[in-house]
């Protein structure tokens, strides 16, 4: 897969896009911990051609102090979508990039055909709270977005740089990340999403991993309740990111679902 930049409102965005494969297009909107060349989305260029925007505040993405809000970075991806000539396809995406997902179907049901969601965020229960990502440090955050936080993948998202350049520029990172995330999260990552997910037409599938500890995997039917075609697959020995953990076996369901 390859980058390229696009730029958006005559230059007032910047997005790197990773693209690659071959087949009709899909759409990859990435979660809180950014856009990942991973196999995954290998996989799933194998069946089709991947679009992946990087959200603007992430990466090398510019442009995210014109975003106030949800609604502004809504409006963002129907002017990058629409430049782009991205209609009718299907979109994979996963926490706050399933949230984006979301709403952009309520915006424009005819916009996807199919959606396949991984812990998607934009409702909040009480009785199974989100975990507060603001407030853990990486450590913290990364045993709880691993089903075995003894792993290796667990282990080396918690490990922090100790090169004094490398630490500087990992804290620089994950800060914008962070920042840019809580302008759509925080304190809870409920902007009213439950009364506009009737107006999503399209199937959708909701992919929970099993011991998921950010997004609680109750989540799944609270989502079923208010999405008029949805269906949930949850996946054993995977968390918050079962395209690390389990690449394979999500692959195979999300194309499952997409090709049916």
């Amino acid at each position: 897969m390859e980058t390229r930049t696009v730029s958006v409102r005559n230059g007032m965005f910047q997005t790197p896009v990773l693209e690659g494969g071959t087949g009709s297009p899909l759409l990859f909107l990435h979660g809180t911990h950014g856009l990942q060349r991973d196999r995954f989305l290998n996989l799933l260029s194998d069946r089709f051609h991947v679009i992946a925007p990087t959200h603007p505040g992430f990466g090398e993405a510019t442009g995210s102090q014109h975003l106030l809000d949800l609604w502004d970075l809504l409006y963002y991806y129907l002017d990058f979508l629409d430049q782009e000539g991205l209609r009718g396809l299907p979109v994979v995406a996963h926490s706050l990039g399933a949230m984006v997902a979301l709403e952009l179907a309520a915006l424009q049901p005819e916009r996807f055909t199919r959606l396949a969601l991984i812990a998607p965020l934009g409702l909040w229960n009480p009785e199974h709270p989100v975990a507060d990502i603001f407030a853990l440090t990486p450590s913290e955050l990364a045993a709880l977005m691993y089903c075995d936080a003894s792993s290796e993948a667990a282990q080396a998202a918690a490990r922090v740089p100790q090169e004094p350049d490398a630490f500087v520029q990992y804290m620089l990172e994950r800060a914008k990340a962070m920042s840019t995330s809580a302008k759509y999260l925080f304190p809870i990552p409920n902007r009213g999403l439950s009364k506009r997910l009737h107006r999503v037409q399209a199937p959708t599938l909701l992919v929970w991993g099993e011991c998921d500890r950010i997004v609680p995997p109750a989540y799944a039917e609270d989502f079923r309740r208010y999405l008029p075609h949805a269906e949930v697959a949850v996946l054993p020995r995977a968390g918050y990111l079962p395209q690390d953990e389990q690449p394979e076996t999500l692959a195979e369901t999300v194309l499952a679902f997409l090709t049916r």
